[in-house]
C-alpha cells in the first residue's frame, strides 16, 4: 500500500524536460492497474491512469475548479490533473484514496469506473468556498467530535473502518452526534472549569427504540503549546484512516456541512485544545434527568437548558483523564 511519505519522494525524483505531453512514474510495482503520477506540459501535477490498447471509455473532458479530468484515446491515458499548486497536499490524498479503490482490481471496465467516479466525488473538495468563519464555542464543539472520532477509528477494524467513520453525523445536524446500530452517542465539549453543559434541544437526548444513548463530556482547555488544532486532528484522522485502508472523502465530506476544508481549515489554527478528561453517561438508566419531546408537553417546543453535571454519579458508565 503506497504512503504518502512515498509519494512525496516519487514527486521530488521527477523533473519535466518538456520532451512530451506527459512526464510521469508508476507509483509502484504492487498495484495491478499502471497507476502513474507526473507532470504534464503545462507543469501541472497529473495522475494518470493507462488502459490496455484501444480500451475506450465513454466520457467527455471535465473541468472543475482546480480539477481536470480527460481521456486521450491515442495514449490510452485517463489523466487527472490539478490546475492550482495550493492543493497539493490534497491531491496527494485524493492519489491515495484512488489507489486504495482500485489497486487489487483486474477489470478494466471496473477500476476506470471507480477512478472516474472518485473525481467527481472528491471534486467539490478543491473548490474553496467563501464562509464566513465559525465561533469559538463551534469550533470547540467541532474538536470534540474530531476527538472522539480519532478514539473510534483507533480501536475500529479495517473491514468496519468506514462504518465508523460514516457513524459521525454532528455535522450534519442530526438529532446525535454518532449513529451506530445498537447506540448513539452525544458529545459535549465543555471548559475544565465549568461543571456544566447545554441541552441545544428537545432531540438531543432523545432515545430510539432498542438503542443505547450515552452523553459523552470532554473537558478541555485552551493551551497553544500542547493543545491540538482543528487542522492537526484532522491530519491524524487522515493518517490513521488512510493506513486502516478507510475513505477519507468520508470525514471531508462532514467537515464540508460547516464549510471546513483542507485548504481553509488553517483560519482555525489560533484555536489549540488540550482535552483533559472524557466522561460517559447512561442516558437510558432510569431517572436520568432529561428533557426530551417524550416527556415534555406538545405546546413546548425549542427547549435549551443546563444540566448540572455533578448530579449525574449515578448515571456514570467511565471516566478517563489525560495528560495528567
Amino acid at each position: 500500500m503506497i504512503k504518502l511519505e512515498n509519494l512525496d519522494n516519487i514527486w521530488e525524483s521527477l523533473k519535466y524536460s518538456g520532451q512530451s505531453e506527459f512526464e510521469f512514474k508508476r507509483i509502484d510495482n504492487v498495484s495491478i492497474p499502471e497507476i502513474n503520477i507526473g507532470f504534464n506540459s503545462k507543469f501541472n501535477r497529473c495522475l494518470l491512469l493507462e488502459l490496455p490498447f484501444e480500451h475506450n471509455v465513454d466520457f467527455q473532458t471535465t473541468i472543475k475548479k482546480n480539477l481536470t479530468l480527460s481521456f486521450f484515446q491515442d495514449t490510452g491515458y485517463i489523466v487527472l490533473e490539478l490546475t492550482d499548486s495550493n492543493y497539493f497536499d490534497l491531491f496527494n490524498d485524493l492519489i491515495i484514496s484512488i489507489y486504495s479503490y482500485i489497486y487489487e482490481l483486474n477489470d478494466v471496465d471496473e477500476y476506470s469506473k471507480i477512478f472516474i467516479q472518485m473525481f467527481y466525488k472528491w471534486s467539490e473538495f478543491f473548490d474553496d468556498k467563501a464562509s464566513d468563519k465559525l465561533s469559538l464555542e463551534s469550533v470547540k464543539g467541532i474538536f470534540g467530535e474530531l476527538f472522539v472520532l480519532k478514539n473510534l477509528i483507533e480501536k475500529s477494524d479495517s473491514f468496519r473502518l468506514n462504518d465508523t467513520l460514516n457513524s459521525w453525523r454532528g455535522l450534519y445536524d442530526e438529532a446525535h452526534d454518532f449513529v451506530f446500530d445498537d447506540k448513539n452517542i452525544e458529545v459535549k465539549t465543555k471548559d475544565i472549569s465549568h461543571l456544566a453543559v447545554k441541552i441545544s434541544s428537545e432531540y438531543q437526548l432523545e432515545e430510539e427504540l432498542d438503542k443505547e444513548l450515552e452523553l459523552l463530556v470532554l473537558s478541555v482547555n485552551i493551551d497553544y503549546i500542547k493543545g491540538d488544532s482543528l487542522r492537526s486532528m484532522v491530519e491524524k484522522i487522515k493518517d490513521l484512516t488512510i493506513n486502516k485502508m478507510g475513505d477519507f472523502s468520508i470525514v471531508l465530506t462532514a467537515l464540508a456541512q460547516k464549510n471546513i476544508s483542507m485548504s481553509n481549515i488553517y483560519q482555525y489554527d489560533n484555536y489549540r485544545f488540550l482535552v483533559h478528561e472524557q466522561t460517559v453517561y447512561d442516558c437510558k438508566k432510569e431517572g436520568f434527568p432529561k428533557l426530551t419531546k417524550v416527556n415534555t408537553p406538545n405546546a413546548i417546543a425549542n427547549i435549551r437548558y443546563t444540566l448540572q453535571l455533578s448530579y449525574l454519579s449515578d448515571y456514570l458508565i467511565s471516566k478517563e483523564s489525560f495528560n495528567d
